[in-house]
């Protein structure tokens, strides 16, 4: 399951390989003696304790605990009196600890290869941006509306009209869960959008246009292509400065993208000379709005919408937005139960080549889901190999990931298969090898087009999951290794990047006491 010693970097799994804190005997004097029924039992349950926290810290990106956990099981049946065959149940629970954890390492380094896209999640705008509005609606929604608006006037002219009511009427009802759920997300971004928008001379208030395209989702990706909480369009997010490559979309950036929203949107109101057109524009593009403009004479959204062929979404675009203003003013006056996400804040340390983000999860004494949420612009599990990337952490975290990196050895700073290119290798050739693309080899090295690959340069091979676990499962050479006195199994794992479980496995063995002049079969991938 783990790479050949030959690379100079493989996966986070084989890099944080490491040996146990204890030693045997230490082991040994604790290990409960499977020679009864209750002393099986308690080593199992010992052992098994060892393997769910080991899973446990797997899960939360943790892999260097997770390891020390999944060795401390296993030391657990091997240095118990008898071994760990000293009887059915312990070697049927042996074995079930070994299967567990080579299937958790597999899995792991199948999803996450450091290689494989981030999920992505759906547009809001895809999901209701076609709802059927009507004119039906209380006259209470009107009237709360109203005051709400007299108690806190938004800094753009709402309109109260049938399309914005509706609206209002829809998000109390089919839509109310949606809602209020984007709502309590936009806690964490509004007050920073609010501090943007007023700094580049726009409505504050339009910050809720983020709600309707996204619902505040930074990763969201529309069925057109479009990216990000501000669902910029490739294009035009390059347009603005958004940066999107193989390692990083700035689309999903939530500080960079709100910037380039508030720079688009100002445009957009230059030219129109309205801010709902300027709305309109925003989803459907200016061209299309002002050719519908002259088509039509119309100069204002309400009219245009109602005598142009614009798409639905874009007729109900505007008044989804005068509506999301509107009940965000007067949340639990229209029976929402609002609960606010935690402000953003962070902490940004910068970050030389690439490092895997479990590494930083670990190093900052935090979740790599955490991580990657404060990070969602990272394309990757690692950050780019050919920059300088500030990665964001919870504030506080700084200092102690900062210093953890420092001290970081240089083989744990990268955890993804590289290739030397030898003489005449094509990439091509290289991308047939790894069951990965030519074009994302180029993307991932910078390669221009037609760029000659020199002999014994180093590329980096972005392979996707399903390869990854074909060459975990399917490819490994097997190695010969002759023990030497001194030689320990955790010492191996750490020099061969495996796990003693593999060890074990592979060798069939029964105890941890290598003899020296024996060998040991050691799988690596070629």
């Amino acid at each position: 399951m783990r790479a050949a010693s030959g690379f100079m970097a493989v996966l986070c799994l084989g890099v944080l390989a490491s040996g146990c804190a204890h030693g045997t005997k230490a082991a040994r004097r604790s290990v409960p003696s499977p020679t009864t029924a209750e002393g099986t039992s308690r080593l199992i349950a010992a052992a098994d304790a060892h393997l769910a926290r080991g899973m446990d810290e797997s899960r939360r990106g943790h892999l260097e605990s997770a390891r020390l956990e999944w060795n401390r099981a296993v030391d657990l049946y091997l240095t118990a009196p008898g071994g760990a065959y000293a009887n059915a149940a312990a070697a049927e629970a042996y074995r079930r600890t070994l299967q567990a954890v080579q299937v958790q390492e597999l899995e792991t380094l199948a999803a996450g290869d450091g290689f494989t896209e981030t999920a992505s999640e759906p547009a809001a705008i895809d999901d209701v941006g076609d709802v059927e509005l009507g004119s039906m609606y209380s006259g209470e929604i009107r009237s709360i509306a109203e005051d709400a608006l007299r108690r806190e006037p938004a800094d753009l002219r709402i309109e109260l009209n049938d399309p914005v009511l509706s609206c209002i009427d829809r998000y109390q009802g089919p839509l109310r869960e949606w809602f209020e759920a984007a709502l309590s997300r936009g806690g964490k971004y509004l007050p920073r959008i609010r501090e943007v928008f007023a700094a580049e001379g726009i409505p504050q208030d339009l910050a809720y246009l983020a709600l309707v395209e996204s619902a505040f989702h930074t990763r969201a990706l529309s069925t057109a292509k479009a990216k990000g909480m501000w669902q910029f369009m490739p294009a035009t997010g390059r347009q603005y400065g958004l940066a999107q490559d193989w390692w990083v979309d700035e689309r999903s950036d939530p500080e960079k993208a709100t910037r380039a929203a508030a720079r688009y949107l100002r445009e957009l109101y230059e030219i129109f000379g309205d801010w709902n057109l300027a709305l309109a524009s925003y989803n459907a593009g200016e061209g299309r709005v002002s050719r519908a403009m002259e088509r039509t004479g119309a100069n204002d959204f309400w009219t245009l919408s109602r005598v142009s062929d614009l798409a639905q979404e874009t007729v109900n675009y505007v008044p989804m937005i005068h509506a999301a203003i509107i009940v965000a003013k007067a949340a639990d006056r229209y029976g929402f139960d609002i609960a606010p996400h935690p402000v953003f804040a962070y902490d940004a340390v910068a970050v030389k080549g690439a490092v895997d983000l479990r590494v930083i999860a670990e190093c900052a004494g935090t979740g790599l889901s955490t991580v990657q949420s404060f990070n969602p612009e990272l394309r990757r599990l690692a950050t780019p190999a050919n920059r300088t990337f500030k990665v964001k952490v919870p504030q506080g975290k700084g200092e102690q990931l900062e210093g953890c990196l420092e001290t970081l050895p240089a083989e744990k700073r990268v955890s993804f298969r590289t290739h030397v290119v030898g003489r005449g290798q094509s990439l091509s050739a290289i991308a047939k090898r790894y069951g990965a693309e030519a074009r994302a080899i180029a993307s991932a090295n910078n390669l221009g087009s037609g760029k000659q690959l020199a002999r014994g340069t180093e590329l980096i091979i972005p392979i996707k999951a399903g390869a990854a676990r074909d060459l975990a499962a399917g490819t490994r050479a097997p190695v010969q290794h002759r023990i030497r006195t001194g030689d320990t199994l955790h010492a191996l794992a750490q020099r061969y990047n495996t796990t003693v479980a593999d060890l074990v496995s592979w060798n069939n063995l029964t105890g941890t006491a290598l003899s020296a002049g024996n060998t040991l079969t050691i799988y690596t991938i070629r």
